[in-house]
């Protein structure tokens, strides 16, 4: 899995892409046919001081990077953060996560398959 760094690419994402949303998160997702699925993470400054920001995306990243094997080769995604999660607990916004990227359909078949009872996210 790699990065997505450019704004030119972050641009395209969110003017072609198709957006999810979840409880703590936005997940924007286009189709490249690539071989290999980029991630790129958006962080506003609504959310507060660059600390807290960055709390945010290292938290974030560490999410995706734990589920980088679940994901489609052929996309790139932007996992943008709808409020500041720094009072969530770990786990809620990694299930928020989750379930936002099983939505925006970035998700392995098998790996939906194998990661929960079936039960929607609400």
């Amino acid at each position: 899995m790699e990065r997505l760094k450019n704004p030119r690419e972050f641009s395209f994402v969110y003017s072609k892409g198709t957006p999810s949303f979840g409880r703590y998160v936005v997940v924007s997702v286009v189709p490249t046919g690539k071989d290999v699925s980029r991630v790129g993470f958006a962080v506003s400054k609504k959310l507060g001081t660059a600390v807290t920001r960055n709390k945010v995306r290292r938290r974030l990243r560490a999410i995706v990077q734990e589920l980088r094997n679940q994901f489609s080769p052929g996309y790139d995604v932007v996992v943008g953060a709808k409020l500041a999660p720094t009072a969530l607990r770990f786990a809620e916004l990694h299930e928020d996560l989750r379930c936002t990227l099983r939505k925006s359909r970035v998700w392995r078949k098998e790996a939906a398959d194998l990661t929960g009872s079936g039960e929607e996210h609400a």
